[in-house]
């Protein structure tokens, strides 16, 4: 998996007046108008986020109103909300099942780059 792909929902980034995204993330781009809500996407490996940034991982991470991204061989994920138990688990939750959606292919180790998997 590659670190610096991230995607949010717009309204937990707009207000922040910059990216929540890591150092050297790529630039960041809004994806199709029309969406409700709008999504912000980044990536240093356009390639890499073609394969996961699928309709499908996008619609589950505007469902679940957050923001994720990869780090290394993490993934940290964010929400509006002030955190109430209730609604972590639901991110874990809903960040495992985005996970769940990309292709085994990323998940192959680049020995050439041990920050990288």
């Amino acid at each position: 998996m590659r670190s610096g792909t991230a995607a949010s929902v717009g309204t937990l980034v707009y207000g922040l007046r910059m990216d929540p995204l890591p150092p050297r993330a790529g630039t960041p781009v809004h994806l199709p108008p029309g969406r409700k809500p709008r999504l912000v996407a980044c990536s240093v490996a356009p390639a890499f986020a073609e394969l996961v940034l699928t309709e499908r991982v996008v619609r589950m991470t505007a469902d679940a109103k957050m923001g994720w991204r990869l780090h290394g061989d993490r993934m940290i994920g964010w929400i509006k909300e002030r955190k109430p138990y209730e609604r972590v688990i639901g991110l874990a939750e809903a960040m495992a099942d985005v996970m769940g959606e990309f292709p085994a292919s990323v998940w192959t180790r680049d020995p050439a780059n041990p920050e990288r998997c």
